[in-house]
């Protein structure tokens, strides 16, 4: 049977939305019908995907530039406008689901929503991504906010079983989200078919929005003290705050012509399988994207034991991680894998093999499965509110 559903998704290229984006394409080549609501059209939305129908408040826009900003402050008028746009959207076709990628604002709209619509409501659903809960969740107003209203929705899961204690405790939750990992469509991202070929010196990839959070700096001291073992180049995907400053460290240690900058791209698949070893440098992650696209790409990733990142990243087996704050320890992993080709392609396979049971075929299941199961729970109730009593 297929279902109708609404996603709800902020219009920028960070790990929601795309993680949305996806989620969507998937369903509707399942047989669903999906309605996707923005603000904008969603980056990388060049034109409508079959079986998926847009809603927007505002119209993208050609030329409109990328940018690794979240938009999170939404003023009360636009929460209410797209609020409207849901509840007109759902009386109409009769949604089944409404799924929110990231909590704020759109805990609030499917609200607000949901309370007009009343009986006819969709099953409500938020999917917790990242600094929904390690950021925002630092604020008392969302964190208030969030408190009350998680436990009102049908189902509340998160990526990583690390953010899934950190959100139970942040908002006072009485049990941890549902695990849900996130997904790499392995069509798009693969492995290099040169990547046995000769070739120069290795690759080291870091793909980044450069804000504090991702400690640009950390990345760009701990290449320069691995460049002093093994002759490397750094590519660097992305664009943020912190570039700069990680690019003058690089220049004044006289690294800079061993960079090459790509900027922020909507197809890191044409790059990445390029590279060699994946480097991250985070204070934290809820799971990271990023470092599951390199380990479907067959590529070793070398990340701090932080977050989810235990989680994606499989210690010994797919990549290597340090300890926190562990500069030496991470350059000394980083040095060690561009030395030993051999190691690097053990990893890579490795990587490769978790990476599949993280495709987007399985995990998608997982969420259509939590929809029927949802809707089932549903229609059990109403049957027994109506049985006539013993």
């Amino acid at each position: 049977m297929s279902l109708r559903i609404g996603v709800l998704c902020h219009d920028s290229v960070g790990g929601s939305a795309r993680i949305a984006l996806d989620m969507s394409v998937n369903l509707a080549r399942r047989g669903h019908e999906v309605h996707l609501f923005a603000r904008r059209p969603p980056l990388g939305v060049d034109e409508h995907p079959v079986g998926v129908f847009l809603h927007t408040l505002e119209p993208g826009g050609e030329g409109r530039p990328l940018t690794p900003r979240l938009d999170v402050h939404w003023p009360a008028a636009d929460i209410e406008r797209l609020a409207r746009r849901v509840t007109s959207v759902a009386r109409a076709v009769q949604l089944d689901v409404l799924h929110s990628h990231y909590a704020v604002p759109f805990v609030a709209v499917a609200d607000l929503a949901a309370r007009r619509l009343g009986a006819t409501a969709p099953a409500l659903v938020v999917t917790l991504h990242g600094t929904d809960v390690s950021l925002l969740g630092r604020h008392r107003t969302t964190r208030d906010l969030l408190h009350a209203t998680l436990p009102s929705l049908d189902a509340v899961t998160t990526v990583s079983a690390s953010h899934a204690a950190l959100a139970a405790r942040t908002f006072r939750l009485a049990g941890a989200p549902l695990v849900i990992p996130n997904f790499v469509d392995l069509r798009r991202f693969r492995p290099s078919r040169r990547r046995h070929l000769a070739r120069g010196r290795p690759r080291v990839v870091h793909v980044s929005n450069f804000r504090p959070v991702k400690q640009p700096l950390a990345m760009a001291r701990t290449f320069r003290a691995a460049r002093r073992e093994v002759d490397a180049e750094l590519w660097l995907i992305g664009d943020g705050e912190g570039l700069p400053s990680a690019l003058s460290l690089l220049e004044r240690s006289g690294l800079g012509g061993d960079v090459r900058m790509f900027g922020l791209r909507l197809d890191v698949e044409r790059i990445l399988p390029d590279a060699d070893v994946m480097l991250v440098t985070s204070r934290t992650e809820s799971f990271c994207m990023a470092a599951l696209e390199a380990a479907a790409c067959g590529i070793p990733v070398v990340a701090p034991a932080v977050g989810g990142l235990p989680e994606t990243v499989l210690h010994g087996r797919t990549g290597e991680l340090y300890e926190p704050g562990d500069e030496a320890g991470a350059a000394a992993a980083l040095a060690r894998l561009l030395g030993d080709a051999a190691l690097r392609c053990v990893m890579g396979e490795a990587a490769l093999s978790h990476a599949r049971r993280l495709s987007s075929a399985i995990v998608v299941s997982s969420y259509d499965r939590l929809y029927r199961d949802l809707l089932a729970g549903r229609e059990g109730r109403v049957d027994a509110e109506a049985a006539p009593a013993a």
